[in-house]
């Protein structure tokens, strides 16, 4: 199987950290035992963001793509349904830029659905004792913005790659904070469950063909 292809984003507004790199920083060194794992961090920046996520997908021809990103004010993991097609958020990005209520593509649809399998994984970090809820709307940020692109990207080619992002929330002492040691282990679980369910699409089409 071609890589699982994870990414992060770099602190922001502030922050010192950001538990998205955190993880992704983690799955580098640890890895998940028995799946290949490709990670990139990509800069909060709204000019590059899915230029960078949409070359890494171009570079490593991965096999899926999970996104993670920061949440503050949410206390679980979110895992999320939707990507919508707009930008805008009162927060700059690392370059000081805003944006408010452009489409991110104006040709494209409103909105695309995660394509990852979120109710095994949502079974499995609940299993693993982790605050984990389904949501439905990424914001306008950066977050949504690379969802969107690498959906429409993949939807635009026919390509059969599972793709979507899930949000963390942040780290202690913020409120609803979890533990960079908990959150690490959170993803984890959602890339072996996701090898697990590529294996049993492929094992299925196998046994039809």
């Amino acid at each position: 199987m071609r890589p699982i292809l994870v990414t992060g984003f770099t602190p922001f507004a502030g922050l010192a950290d950001n538990p998205s790199a955190i993880v992704v920083e983690h799955l580098a060194r640890a890895g998940v035992p028995g799946v290949a794992v490709e990670t990139r961090l990509i800069d909060v920046v709204w000019a590059d963001a899915g230029r960078d996520l949409l070359a890494a997908v171009d570079g490593v021809r991965p096999s899926a793509v999970v996104a993670f990103g920061l949440a503050r004010g949410r206390d679980a993991i979110n895992l999320e349904r939707f990507a919508v097609n707009v930008d805008d958020s009162a927060t700059a990005d690392n370059a000081g830029m805003h944006r408010r209520g452009s489409a991110i593509d104006p040709d494209g649809p409103d909105a695309y659905r995660s394509t990852l399998p979120l109710e095994p994984i949502g079974r499995a970090l609940e299993a693993a004792g982790l605050p984990v809820r389904f949501s439905n709307h990424a914001g306008a940020f950066l977050c949504n913005h690379v969802f969107y692109a690498v959906r429409h990207r993949l939807a635009r080619t026919g390509a059969a790659i599972p793709a979507g992002f899930v949000h963390l929330p942040p780290l202690p002492p913020e409120a609803g904070a979890l533990a960079a040691e908990a959150q690490c282990r959170a993803a984890g679980i959602i890339v072996a469950t996701l090898a697990e369910s590529i294996g049993a699409v492929r094992a299925a089409d196998r046994l039809a063909g």
